[in-house]
């Protein structure tokens, strides 16, 4: 069967309400939705809550969906939508709080940015695969390097020790990385989207390592 095909034989069950099909979709979309959500909205809970909500909401409109939508294309959407409503809040209260003027212009950085994406045009799961390619094209002690710094959130000093290295080596292998990422990434993806997926790489948080399988909701 197609992969168009496949979509539209998913997006009719859907529509009848059948659960299995929901919950493929879900797993299949889940945590590459909230590691997108993760790069604008810079918090791992709210990601994951934006994500949730973005689920809850499909399955509760199933009916009025298109019969010729692409779903990947709509979850993504859907996520954009979802972390702009959210950036707009936190826009208005870090300027009525009196935030520090950095925090307020990475929100606003991340909200143009989200303004500009074309879900057409790209794909955020080809974009993390060509991602996890390039880690795995680091030398070793770089890559383990980048990993426990990126994706298990340590701190330079932190890596340093576990590793038995100087904190000098730790930032040496980062940049390293950062930079043989960018260039095996920027031929083919939006340069903003590519900064932001690294940025929110490091807020990731170990909780992401260890593969926790979301809630199912709906």
């Amino acid at each position: 069967m197609s992969e168009r095909n496949e979509n539209r034989e998913q997006v009719k069950l859907l529509k009848v309400g059948q659960e299995s099909t929901f919950r493929a979709i879900f797993i299949t979309y889940f945590e590459s939705l909230e590691l997108f959500a993760k790069a604008y909205v810079l918090d791992q809970q709210i990601a994951k809550d934006i994500v949730q909500e973005v689920f809850t909401n499909l399955w509760s409109k199933k009916t009025s969906i298109p019969t010729d939508v692409n779903i990947k294309s709509y979850l993504y959407q859907a996520t954009r939508n979802t972390c702009l409503n959210y950036l707009k809040k936190q826009q208005v209260r870090a300027n009525y709080e009196k935030h520090t003027r950095d925090k307020y212009n990475e929100l606003l950085l991340n909200y143009e940015a989200l303004l500009q994406l074309n879900f057409d045009e790209f794909s955020y799961s080809e974009l993390l695969n060509a991602l996890n390619e390039a880690v795995l094209q680091l030398p070793e002690k770089c890559r383990e390097v980048f990993e426990l710094s990126r994706i298990e959130g340590l701190k330079n000093r932190e890596i340093a020790e576990q590793l038995g290295i100087s904190v000098k080596a730790v930032e040496g292998h980062i940049t390293k990385a950062l930079k043989h990422i960018k260039v095996q990434l920027k031929p083919h993806f939006p340069s903003k989207l590519i900064l932001f997926l690294l940025s929110g790489l490091n807020r990731y948080g170990s909780k992401h390592t260890q593969k926790q399988r979301p809630t199912l909701v709906h």
